[in-house]
């Protein structure tokens, strides 16, 4: 049961983190204005787009009034987000001793 378990909190955690890495690559890729119908966009956006959306309407969006442009935070947020989850999971696991 112990051997389940941790094999469920680490499938999780490597999931997690893989998700993360996929935050950071869209974020990645909208700096770069890379194009959404890419290949790359196609898989990407997808995964990382509703969440960061729904953040985006509900966290204001920093104005920069040299330029005019805003700065979207939700990226960051939804990072920092995945890692205190992992990090929980990890706590979690040394809990049940898995």
């Amino acid at each position: 049961m112990i051997q389940l378990l941790a094999f469920l909190f680490d499938a999780l955690t490597y999931l997690l983190r893989l998700y993360s890495i996929l935050l950071f690559a869209a974020a990645v890729l909208r700096m770069a204005r890379a194009d959404e119908t890419s290949i790359i966009g196609r898989m990407v956006f997808p995964l990382t787009d509703p969440p960061a959306n729904f953040l985006s309407r509900k966290f204001p969006k920093l104005r920069m009034y040299s330029s005019g442009a805003y700065i979207d935070f939700s990226p960051l947020v939804l990072i920092i987000s995945v890692e205190l989850i992992i990090m929980l999971i990890g706590r979690v696991r040394i809990i049940f001793g898995a």
